[in-house]
């Protein structure tokens, strides 16, 4: 379990916490604060997604389009990003209901006003999985399944919220089977030799690209300080964190520079803990270390054809799996 890479921190900064309370403390802080800026800050997933989501639906839909009422969960539905880009998909007509669920009370803020403009019916519910009692058709776990300590007990949750036949669709993984082959960290070298102002020479690059724009924006403390601010009034540490602690506690699944033992989620680990479940398609895509929004139009066809030829040596995962009867 991956709280015990963590367990260090709590003796450091003089939490009274238990682990998994200090994880999850730390986690709704992070995201209550990055709310204000999430959607500026990920345009790169907004521009790149959508296709994701398009192939997924896809690969997927004709398993279940003898449904036109189909209940939809998002779990840690963030700023409401992923409901809407499944809801942009052929999917939609199918889609009589959206419950947004996350931990986040102000990311929810953002999802309802999303939701508002969707005309379908929703729910909001600020918790987690195990506070949902009805059963859907579909779940989506979209750039989440990283922050999540106990992937094991997690998706044994999902498994029970989800109909027999029901469909779980997750993305925006970091694909770990692939991250250290060769094609893949060749194909990253050489774009960066091309590119050297893109990629940074750190595994958090998304960690520090939020760090500089939020730094940017507020010209004033910079949002390490905010969050340390705020876990300190609320009791959760005594003593501040560094940028890097912080991110070792909130992608509790990605490599960083205090734990560097993991990093991403395992196709391999999923298929043996999905057993009621067929996998339909497994995709990835982020093959030069970034987005494709964020690259060059020369790297961007190339991009796209190794997304047509369902290449798995990329930076992301997604699946599409459906749950036994």
């Amino acid at each position: 379990m991956s709280y015990t890479r963590i367990i260090s921190l709590l003796t450091k900064t003089k939490s009274k916490l238990t682990v998994k309370e200090f994880q999850e403390k730390i986690n709704v802080v992070f995201h209550d604060f990055e709310a204000n800026y999430y959607d500026d800050l990920h345009k790169d997933m907004w521009e790149s997604l959508q296709q994701q989501f398009d192939l997924l639906v896809q690969d997927g839909l004709q398993y279940i389009t003898h449904r036109t009422n189909l209940k939809v969960l998002d779990i840690g539905c963030g700023t409401g990003l992923s409901s809407e880009l499944l809801l942009n998909t052929k999917i939609k007509p199918y889609v009589q209901q959206v419950t947004l669920l996350d931990t986040s009370p102000n990311m929810l803020k953002f999802a309802q006003k999303k939701a508002e403009t969707w005309n379908v019916n929703y729910q909001v519910i600020n918790g987690n999985i195990t506070q949902i009692t009805e059963l859907y058709d579909v779940i989506v776990i979209s750039s989440v399944l990283h922050h999540i300590p106990d992937l094991t007990t997690f998706l044994h949750d999902v498994s029970q919220k989800l109909n027999p036949n029901g469909l779980l669709i997750h993305l925006q993984d970091p694909n770990s089977d692939f991250l250290k082959t060769e094609d893949y960290t060749k194909r990253v070298d050489d774009f960066k030799k091309q590119n050297p102002k893109l990629i940074p020479n750190n595994t958090n690059i998304v960690f520090k690209k939020i760090k500089r724009f939020i730094k940017r924006l507020l010209n004033r403390k910079d949002y390490i300080d905010l969050i340390n601010d705020e876990l300190i009034r609320q009791n959760v540490i005594q003593k501040r964190m560094t940028a890097d602690e912080l991110w070792s506690v909130t992608d509790i699944q990605i490599a960083s520079n205090v734990n560097d033992e993991i990093n991403g989620i395992s196709l391999h680990f999923l298929k043996h803990t999905l057993k009621d479940f067929t996998l339909l398609s497994t995709r990835s895509y982020g093959f030069f270390g970034v987005l494709k929004h964020d690259l060059p139009s020369n790297f961007k066809e190339i991009e796209e054809q190794l997304i047509q030829e369902k290449s798995l040596f990329g930076r992301n995962l997604a699946c599409i799996w459906q749950k036994n009867q």
